[in-house]
């Protein structure tokens, strides 16, 4: 023991006021002294859908680096949620806005009440609208028909810093007939998706979308609850009109046995989105120490 360096993280779930739902994220805390192998290696060992670490920042008030079993995310949804929570409840974040940097840049995140209990919430970048897919070729690869895509929405990349394959389908049955091949489904070494998310319209009462989201071979197979997608979905999915309200809620993890909800807001005009809010809440179920 003489020598090993101790690393304290907690354990939160995000997107959900019950323990163990939504989606876990380990949150390694004062993190500046692991390199980015070292990183690596404890997600992996944590084996969740992401492990975040706080790291020092000269341009924002919070460095964070996010990390899924086998790379580095440029920005992800969950466990910014984690993250803010964690530093809330050890009195480092107080309610208000705060600055997070991350790879794709600097994102606002605020502290604040969601539904009357503490929640959080992060200003994610403008949509970039990308490659779209053939409707064939990703319907076999989730296991499904071409008609079991919706007609009116081509498969198509979309990011709000990180980029996803947004996969509109026509009913919750298709949604919950879904089994993707991932060996198919990431064939493509020219993809420019780093994991597939697919939604269903639903009737507002009281979500406007269920979704599923399927990640490469070496990660976690289904994510529970993905912030960074459901965000690039709701900005691809009201810039095509699909939904009338630019805020909304989206229910994830059903399928995983993990549901959580999205909170949602579109900034600026249907044509030119500056930008989504995506929020949500957070609950402590663990802490602990890397030996190391």
């Amino acid at each position: 023991m003489l020598g090993m360096a101790r690393h304290t993280y907690v354990l939160a779930d995000a997107f959900t006021r019950e323990k163990l739902a939504g989606n876990p994220c380990a949150v390694v805390l004062d993190a500046d002294a692991l390199d980015a192998g070292t990183m690596q290696r404890i997600a992996r060992e944590m084996n969740l859908s992401e492990t975040a670490f706080v790291v020092s920042s000269r341009r924002a008030d919070i460095g964070v680096r996010y990390f899924t079993p086998v790379h580095e995310m440029p920005l992800a949804g969950h466990p910014t949620i984690a993250t803010a929570h964690v530093l809330r409840e050890a009195g480092r974040l107080h309610d208000g806005t705060s600055t997070f940097e991350m790879p794709a840049g600097i994102v606002p995140v605020e502290c604040g009440e969601i539904d009357g209990s503490p929640g959080y919430t992060m200003t994610q970048p403008a949509p970039a609208f990308l490659r779209s897919y053939d409707r064939a070729a990703i319907a076999a690869g989730l296991s499904l028909n071409p008609a079991d895509l919706d007609p009116t929405l081509e498969p198509r990349t979309v990011s709000t810093g990180a980029p996803m394959l947004m996969v509109a389908l026509a009913s919750r049955a298709a949604l919950d007939r879904a089994s993707p091949d991932r060996a198919a489904l990431f064939a493509d070494p020219q993809r420019d998706f780093i994991s597939v998310h697919v939604f269903v319209r639903d009737d507002d009462r009281p979500y406007a979308f269920l979704a599923r989201h399927f990640s490469p071979p070496g990660d976690v197979p289904e994510d529970p609850v993905t912030g960074s997608a459901c965000g690039a979905m709701a900005a691809y999915a009201w810039s095509r009109a699909v939904v009338e309200r630019r805020a909304f809620v989206v229910r994830q993890g059903l399928h995983v046995g993990r549901p959580g909800d999205v909170y949602v807001d579109l900034l600026g005009a249907r044509d030119a989105i500056a930008g989504v809010r995506v929020g949500g809440h957070a609950v402590t179920v663990a802490r602990g120490e890397l030996l190391l």
